[in-house]
């Protein structure tokens, strides 16, 4: 079995802790408008903020919160769990085809 420790990224300053990739370091730095930020300074943020900042979204969010959690950090106002955009959408329509039948005159009776 093969050691795996090297495959964890070193940070400028040699320790272990996670790096952050450069996508997610560009999108933090454009929202805070500083050239560098430290792990308090982003966990001190709402995930709100975050979420809505311009090139960040699902993905990046969870590399971030690793990223922090690295430190020892985490996003404050995290979800426990992000909601399902694909089942709240299907939630949606089934909303707007239970109006539409209605609307013409249909029973619709929910599950029983």
């Amino acid at each position: 079995m093969s050691d795996t420790s090297d495959c964890r990224p070193e940070s400028r300053d040699g320790s272990l802790s996670p790096a952050l990739p450069t996508r997610q370091r560009n999108a933090l730095r454009a929202l805070l408008d500083k050239p560098s930020f430290s792990p308090q300074e982003i966990a001190a943020l709402d995930f709100r903020v975050v979420a809505r900042a311009p090139g960040i979204g699902r993905k990046s969010l969870d590399l971030i919160n690793a990223w922090l959690n690295g430190y020892g950090y985490q996003l404050s106002g995290m979800p426990r769990a992000l909601p399902n955009s694909r089942q709240a959408r299907r939630r949606r329509e089934l909303e707007r085809a239970i109006r539409l039948l209605r609307s013409g005159g249909y029973v619709v009776h929910g599950p029983e």
